[in-house]
């Protein structure tokens, strides 16, 4: 409205013959709107993304649909032609360089893509990938009306939207980016609202900052937080800040493991650990059992990470819980993971041999060697007796979940051979045998399912939910692996969805699951589906298993492949075994290639 009535009096002036030299050029600046502009550039970005017009993922140019080349954020004849991904961050850097309130404000919106709970964004709208690109942005931000613009959402002030909430989560998120200290008090605020998704992402943001207020703050966090995600959220935050004292605690192990002599000794010892750890042990103490086994999980890493004898008794009481409450275990509230990561470490800490299924002896020896009892402060576990809730395992891999899916690849390749050593045994053969072997093995209190995927649009699970591994579905899912046929292209993406329960891609509003344990069982790279690029499934795993802590185990078949398929799968981001690899490492499993 304003360059349209600016432009009318322009007009006028030209008719009268009144127009200066001055005034003409100002009529005609009006006239091409020659001046850049990157806020109304944004809004239209937003716009047509949030009707689903925007393929978020796609290579293709956009050639005159560019959205900034259209507001004059870029011109016609400037080097590349971006894609939408790239036309959004050109968006972003030069509101980043405007440095005022205005683009705070607006690159807010982006940043909080994906965080309302109503929304719905399908994958080639990457609602991760887009709020990342403001959020990096956000990191230039320097500006004192900025971050006080900034300061303003964080705390809740900007009322104008139906998302409040989501806009002060991300105004949050911005805050940590800029990693200014000055707004502290802002962020730690935070942690006191009662909507969920503000003290998650006050959280986040001083995970960003990482200084010791931040440090203490997180801690404070442990201390009383109720809500599973916030405090998975900033247990991990914690990890994280540590992360590089403990790699140099690790590394001055091995180094004095591989002198082996006394020499090294002064050289090599220990590192004082960080002035909040000591703090940090104690309240993750306190949080045990609070929540779910899924922050617990958590919580017994950062108790590894600073051993302390404090920690032996509460560790001890996780068993006792899984001894007294087995109802617990069958609905899904307790984990076998919980119960062997915790007897893991306890055996490791103390040297004691007694099985996760005797929490008795455990408590007798805590009672009778408290004042004098060692903790050991390597991460190495100790040889120790089964749990009784884990199987033999599944082509080598120990099952330690009880709630487990088994994800199996029935593509056309299925159908080749294990070897050239004339063995007449099929990949899927091979597989099968296997997975029923697992089956066979697993403990009584344990439930199962399969999921299968190949070429079609959306994989198919053997149960609608999982079942008791008892002697009568073991004998009913041997009949059903048996007619399980190889056939088309490898849609892995779809076994995950299908396996992770994932129902949309709203940030934390994905991680309802009772499924503890993933084996993943593939001979090739993705082919088809929503999701095909290797980096891609491994981000979007990652993602919505941020909440979940669900432990995804994989097993690669590479034998016998044709070289011609070999020199394809050369051509992608990752090949299918480091995709693989990768999968497992991410998510807390194991791997193996065979």
């Amino acid at each position: 409205m304003l360059l349209t009535a600016l432009f009318t009096v322009a007009l006028s002036f030209a008719s009268a013959g009144a127009l200066t030299h001055s005034e003409h050029a100002r009529a005609t600046w009006v006239k091409t709107a020659a001046e850049p502009n990157p806020l109304k550039a944004l809004d239209s970005w937003l716009k047509l993304y949030r009707r689903g017009k925007i393929d978020y993922r796609s290579v293709e140019p956009l050639g005159k649909k560019s959205i900034a080349l259209k507001y004059k954020v870029r011109k016609a004849n400037d080097l590349g032609n971006p894609t939408w991904s790239g036309d959004l961050k050109l968006i972003l850097k030069v509101l980043a360089e405007q440095n005022d309130a205005a683009s705070a404000r607006a690159m807010a919106e982006v940043a909080a893509v994906g965080l309302d709970p109503k929304g719905k964004y399908s994958y080639a709208m990457a609602p991760y990938s887009v709020r990342s690109a403001a959020l990096e942005a956000f990191t230039k931000i320097s500006s004192k009306p900025a971050k006080d613009t900034l300061a303003a959402g964080a705390r809740g002030e900007w009322k104008d939207r139906k998302n409040a909430d989501e806009l002060r989560a991300a105004a949050l998120l911005a805050l940590g980016r800029v990693r200014d200290p000055a707004y502290m008090d802002v962020i730690t605020a935070g942690l006191q609202d009662d909507a969920v998704v503000t003290r998650l992402h006050a959280v986040q943001a001083l995970a960003h900052i990482a200084d010791e207020a931040s440090q203490k703050a997180l801690i404070d966090v442990l201390e009383r937080e109720r809500d599973d995600a916030v405090l998975v959220t900033a247990a991990k935050s914690l990890r994280a800040i540590y992360s590089e004292h403990v790699s140099k605690q690790e590394s001055l192990r091995e180094r004095a493991k591989s002198r082996g002599g006394s020499a090294s000794a002064e050289r090599d010892k220990p590192l004082p650990p960080p002035p909040t750890a000591r703090r940090a042990v104690r309240a993750a103490i306190k949080a045990l059992g609070r929540t779910t086994w899924r922050a617990d999980m958590v919580l017994v890493r950062l108790l590894d990470d600073f051993r302390s004898v404090e920690a032996v008794p509460a560790l001890i009481t996780v068993l006792e819980r899984f001894r007294d409450h087995p109802e617990e275990v069958e609905n899904g509230t307790l984990s076998g993971l919980l119960q062997f990561r915790v007897h893991e470490l306890l055996v490791s800490m103390t040297g004691a041999v007694f099985s996760a299924d005797d929490p008795n002896n455990w408590r007798k020896l805590w009672e009778k060697e408290q004042d004098k009892l060692a903790v050991t402060t390597t991460k190495t576990p100790a040889k120790k007796p089964g749990s009784g809730t884990s199987a033999k395992g599944f082509v080598g891999i120990p099952v330690e979940g009880t709630r487990v899916v088994f994800i199996l690849d029935l593509s056309g390749s299925m159908e080749w051979p294990m070897s050239d050593e004339g063995e007449d045994l099929r990949r899927l053969d091979y597989a099968k045998r296997e997975l029923l072997k697992a089956i066979d093995a697993l403990a009584p209190n344990a439930m199962f399912n399969l999921v299968t995927f190949n070429g079609d649009e959306e994989a198919e699970a053997w149960k609608k939910e999982l079942v008791t591994a008892n002697k009568r579905n073991k004998v009913r899912f041997a009949k059903f692996v048996e007619k399980l046929r190889p056939l088309g292209g490898t849609n892995l993406w779809s076994g995950m969805e299908k396996a992770l329960g994932i129902k949309t891609l709203v940030y934390g509003n994905h991680y309802e699951t009772t499924v503890d344990e993933i084996f993943l069982l593939s001979d090739g790279a993705p082919s088809a589906g929503d999701v095909i690029d290797p980096v891609e499934i491994l981000r979007l795993t990652q993602e919505v298993n941020r909440f979940k802590e669900v432990r995804i185990n994989t097993v690669f078949i590479s034998s016998r492949t044709p070289p011609q398929v070999q020199a394809a799968q050369a051509q992608m981001s990752l090949s299918p075994k480091e995709l693989m690899r990768r999968m497992a490492r991410e998510n807390g499993g194991k791997f193996r290639d065979v």
